[in-house]
């Protein structure tokens, strides 16, 4: 046993300098301890079966003095987590429905952090023999991960909504008593989150802990943090960050990361811009039907709201295609097929 009460025999060799801790490789797979029942009671992944997806974006070391739980984190956290949830449900009624990813949370915020590290007192407040400050130093990327793992946790909306929606509305049970009742509401939204949870835990020995369990869109997370705190790594994993000064060319793009992520950005609000303002119907592009606008056997079989909406072409709105409840730009292309043939 060590000196934290961890037995040496499954805990990974750590070496450790002034500033970051490094995980040395092991011969074996993750090592994962277990409780008396058989359950995973903890795993500690090692660095030599990392997927290259993974490694290219994934630092293999962490700065121990790094500010991660702070007043700004949660602060900003739990604005972000009801402005966001709010502005979801408004939406969600929509056709099609926008809905904020947490992506747009994770870069929205980041200004707002550093603002918040330049502006607010750093005065120590003591209160129950503990000390704390409002502002620890500057804005980190475990601060700005707690804020965004806090939204992608909470926008995504309830499903229980819409038993809400379906037991007020006329058109259904036309309940409004009872679906207009703040504990009802609270409790079966509470109640299905909750077992959503209890499924997700249930499933982390399965979908978490291996390490073959690649979560594209979580590696697009990690691409913004370090495009956005200009990091980058080396040949043996270390973490640099560049304030000044252009970052590695990486085959052959020398534009650096943050700039490009703030191109894709302006022209990805431009194009939306046209989609909704300038040509709507590029939305819902029902060109098969412009064809014979009389034909009902077209209209059934190619028509968008009237038909199947069989359309090689159906929109070149962005929010329409990810409204589908896809992110075509990081979901593999297999995994894509595999939701529509189901």
């Amino acid at each position: 046993m060590n000196k934290d009460g961890y037995d040496s025999a499954i805990t990974p060799d750590i070496t450790s300098d002034d500033k970051h801790l490094h995980l040395e490789p092991h011969d074996e797979k993750d090592l994962i301890t277990t409780d008396n029942d058989g359950y995973v009671k903890e795993i500690q992944p090692t660095t030599d079966n990392i997927p290259h997806e993974v490694r290219a974006v994934v630092p293999s070391v962490d700065d121990p003095e790094e500010s991660c739980e702070t007043f700004r984190s949660y602060f900003l956290g739990c604005v972000v987590t009801i402005v966001g949830t709010g502005l979801n449900c408004w939406f969600g009624a929509r056709q099609p429905g926008i809905y904020l990813s947490p992506l747009l949370a994770q870069f929205v915020v980041h200004p707002v952090g550093i603002l918040f590290a330049k502006v607010l007192p750093r005065r120590h407040f003591h209160i129950g023999g503990r000390s704390f400050t409002l502002n620890p130093g500057p804005w980190t990327v475990k601060e700005h991960t707690i804020v965004t793992m806090m939204a992608t946790v909470s926008f995504p909306t309830a499903t229980a909504i819409d038993i809400i929606l379906a037991t007020k509305l006329p058109v259904f049970f036309d309940d409004p008593e009872l679906g207009g009742k703040l504990g009802y509401q609270f409790l079966i939204v509470l109640s299905t989150q909750f077992l959503g949870f209890g499924l997700a835990g249930m499933a982390r020995e399965y979908l978490v802990y291996p390490s073959s369990m690649i979560w594209p869109l979580n590696l697009a997370k990690i691409s913004l943090f370090n495009a956005l705190h200009r990091r980058h790594f080396d040949e043996s994993g270390e973490v640099h960050i560049t304030q000044d000064g252009p970052d590695p060319p990486v085959h052959g793009w020398k534009i650096t990361a943050f700039r490009f992520c703030l191109y894709a950005t302006l022209a990805s609000f431009c194009w939306f811009f046209v989609t909704a303002f300038l040509l709507p119907f590029m939305t819902y592009f029902n060109w098969p039907t412009w064809i014979s606008p009389t034909n009902v056997k077209l209209a059934v079989i190619m028509g968008t709201f009237t038909g199947f909406g069989l359309n090689p072409m159906p929109t070149f709105d962005w929010t329409y295609v990810s409204g589908a409840g896809l992110t075509p730009l990081i979901t593999p292309w297999w995994a894509t097929l595999q939701i529509f043939s189901m």
